[in-house]
């Protein structure tokens, strides 16, 4: 048996399990089977809170997609990781520096529901030509935030089958293991939709909305990106990037694994 909470960020939706009272191995048949939203649990994303692999970590976190495979990062994921271990008493409600099988974030309380990360500020990457040509005649970036991140601004996110687009992009390898994010600019306002690698498209992706900040701060060094799934709050510091959202708890449970 496993215990576990089920939580979201934004809307994308997780299910986490901690390794720090107990000691859980889970297959990857086992986390598709748990993935399943009509059979199983249902997320976005299997988060596992371990203990630190370095002597200045706090914690060592895993990210596991819908499909088995395992995602470098994930910041609306981070971000519950610290509503579940101060709401769980795992560890004092303080400033805490998790590591990722990429980088290593901060994650700070925030008020009652709201929690801050902090990560070094995203940089992109260069296109090669071949892959360029795949593309359409909008502004294309690929960003490194940790994971990749290739976005693309559009004056009609709406209209694109994004779907499609990406089944036909991650045929590519430099794009293979991308979320992919469609984004228009209104104001200090960005509207996003993001098609996650390994689990489709989703209601929010944090680490997609610091990409398209990062390139669509201009002299505004606050930038809210809005989704489907809800705000997220993102401020310029120079080399580091802050995040501001909300991280719920929406159910507990256990899980008896087969």
């Amino acid at each position: 048996m496993m215990k576990f909470k089920k939580m979201h960020g934004n809307g994308n939706d997780f299910i986490i399990i901690e390794n720090l009272t107990q000691k859980i191995s889970l297959s990857k048949s086992q986390i598709i089977k748990m993935g399943d939203r009509k059979k199983g649990l249902g997320f976005d994303q299997l988060i596992a809170i371990n203990p630190p692999k370095k002597n200045n970590h706090d914690l060592h976190i895993r990210f596991f997609n819908t499909d088995g495979s395992e995602a470098s990062m994930c910041l609306n994921g981070v971000r519950s990781v610290g509503a579940f271990v101060w709401d769980s008493n795992l560890l004092p409600k303080r400033p805490l520096l998790l590591g990722t099988k990429s980088n290593e974030i901060w994650i700070k309380p925030a008020g009652t529901k709201n929690v801050k990360t902090i990560i070094d500020f995203p940089f992109e990457e260069k296109i090669p030509f071949a892959d360029m040509k795949l593309l359409t005649k909008e502004k294309v970036c690929l960003i490194n935030v940790g994971n990749r991140h290739l976005v693309i601004e559009s004056k009609k996110i709406d209209a694109y089958d994004l779907s499609d687009l990406c089944i036909r992009l991650r045929k590519r390898k430099l794009f293979r293991d991308a979320n992919i994010s469609l984004w228009r600019k209104n104001g200090s306002t960005i509207e996003s939709r993001t098609n996650e690698a390994g689990a489709g498209e989703t209601l929010s992706c944090g680490s997609a909305a610091a990409a398209i900040a990062s390139i669509a701060f201009g002299s505004s060094k606050k930038i809210t990106v809005v989704s489907k799934g809800g705000k997220i709050s993102l401020t310029s510091l120079g080399d580091k990037l802050e995040m501001i959202g909300p991280a719920e708890l929406i159910c507990e449970g256990v899980w008896i694994k087969n």
